[in-house]
């Protein structure tokens, strides 16, 4: 019975932290970081201050975990598919599974990245999140030993990689995504196959 209320209340807990963030996030689509305060906050979410503040510090802290929470969960979902004994293997039809779930996991979440890309809060989102993606692209490097058949420095390749894709979330966005997560992984993977120049139609 104590096992089943415990469950209970954490499931209510749980409940009015999405509650709070789900305001939260509709308010940054609406207005500057800057100028949201607590009682924005607790007026869209309809909850009271001490409810609020029972579960975070102040709208800082809040921006903080929910960043965390979204690029944990990103996090895990690189390193889920990069594990997997039996990838699909990336073609001219067949998007690379990393794409793919990358952008799968952004239309998922579509409200949070939106927000956060349109409003620029503080905190670094931009910086972090490449973080994240440069982190797993070096990872998929890994697993695919290729370090000694580079033919660029590691460093350059993943500041090109990371920073190629996070311009492609931000446009795709900003364009209420007009295509499919599949579509725009599929092309990222004839870009990475092909190169830029045989992209462009110039011969190797």
């Amino acid at each position: 019975m104590e096992h089943s209320n415990a469950h209970s209340v954490d499931r209510r807990i749980q409940r009015t932290r999405q509650t709070i963030i789900d305001a939260f996030v509709k308010l940054m689509m609406e207005k500057e970081f800057s100028s949201i305060i607590i009682k924005d906050i607790t007026e869209k979410a309809n909850v009271n201050r001490s409810t609020f503040y029972a579960h975070y510090l102040d709208k800082y802290d809040l921006l903080d975990k929910i960043v965390e929470q979204k690029f944990s969960a990103l996090r895990i979902l690189m390193e889920h598919e990069l594990a997997k004994p039996e990838r699909e293997q990336p073609g001219f039809e067949a998007p690379d599974p990393y794409f793919l779930a990358l952008f799968e996991h952004i239309a998922d979440n579509e409200s949070f990245y939106s927000a956060m890309f349109a409003n620029k809060p503080s905190g670094a989102f931009g910086v972090k999140m490449a973080d994240v993606i440069r982190e797993s692209c070096y990872a998929q490097i890994s697993a695919m030993s290729l370090e000694k058949k580079m033919m660029v420095p590691m460093d350059l390749l993943l500041d090109y990689m990371s920073a190629s894709i996070m311009g492609i979330i931000q446009s795709w966005l900003d364009q209420r995504m007009i295509y499919s997560p599949r579509y725009i992984a599929l092309q990222l993977t004839r870009l990475s196959l092909s190169g830029t120049y045989s992209a462009m139609g110039l011969q190797k």
